[in-house]
């Protein structure tokens, strides 16, 4: 299977990530220059950092413990990229978190709820603490981040993508699936809490070439194949179409989910 970079320049569907080119023909509101992104040093985050820091945005870049990928990220965008550490289902730090992004770039319009964890246990092995916790990073942090950005935004408009997954449409694990089922009911639920300042959308990723296919490449490769347009997302693909949706092309969607999985669910 060729990837996905070198099948769309052999004349797939033609779309140029290089730099990411074209996004800047995504027109954002004037008010709308300093992003969040949560979980944002490696795969779709990182994606989505670039995409925004590309695009002329403030982007403020989150990450728990990859400090190491976030400031390589940061300095190549010239101090238009702020990396600050924390864990987001953490009260504490998600404020430490804006209190440092307000005191760098001012208040942030727009926020990308990307970060969250994986689960592999499965059931019966899997318990109810392990479960909780899953809740607690995919589920309840999201919605922890979302309030905060939503206080602090006073009278000003603004945008929320939460990170989803394919996997709440066609299910595996039982708590991760559980955990992004949740998101997506709590994406159309924020959409009618914050409405009309505040548009709220998800995307729902199917198989994406992050690097936590690294050491399973074949299975990358194998469900791809599976999908209705047989192939893999690269994770600029997903950036776009979060771009998309906090722009003013957009500007009348909002509780909705995206889902960019190559037609992988309906198979």
């Amino acid at each position: 299977m060729q990837s996905v970079g070198q099948r769309d320049r052999e004349g797939g569907i033609g779309i140029a990530f290089s730099g990411f080119r074209g996004l800047g023909t995504l027109r954002m509101n004037g008010n709308h220059r300093t992003v969040l992104v949560t979980g944002g040093a490696r795969g779709i985050g990182r994606a989505c950092v670039e995409a925004f820091a590309a695009a002329g945005m403030r982007v403020v870049l989150n990450y728990r413990t990859s400090r190491a990928e976030a400031c390589a990220v940061a300095e190549k965008f010239d101090g238009a990229v702020l990396p600050v550490e924390g864990d987001m289902s953490i009260e504490e730090d998600i404020t430490r978190v804006f209190d440092t992004a307000e005191a760098e770039f001012g208040p942030v319009n727009i926020l990308v709820n990307n970060a969250g964890i994986l689960g592999r246990t499965r059931f019966p092995d899997l318990n109810g603490d392990a479960f909780l916790e899953m809740l607690r990073s995919n589920t309840v942090g999201p919605y922890r981040v979302a309030r905060q950005f939503f206080l602090r935004l006073g009278e000003e408009t603004g945008a929320v993508v939460n990170i989803g997954s394919m996997r709440a449409f066609l299910p595996s694990s039982v708590d991760y699936s559980a955990s992004k089922a949740a998101l997506h009911n709590m994406t159309v639920s924020l959409a009618k809490a914050m409405a009309p300042r505040v548009r709220v959308n998800a995307v729902a990723p199917g198989f994406t070439d992050t690097d936590m296919h690294a050491g399973n490449r074949e299975r990358l490769e194998a469900e791809g194949a599976k999908a209705l347009l047989g192939r893999y997302s690269a994770p600029e693909e997903i950036a776009e179409a979060v771009l998309f949706l906090v722009s003013d092309r957009a500007r009348s969607i909002t509780g909705q989910v995206l889902l960019a999985d190559n037609g992988r669910s309906l198979v």
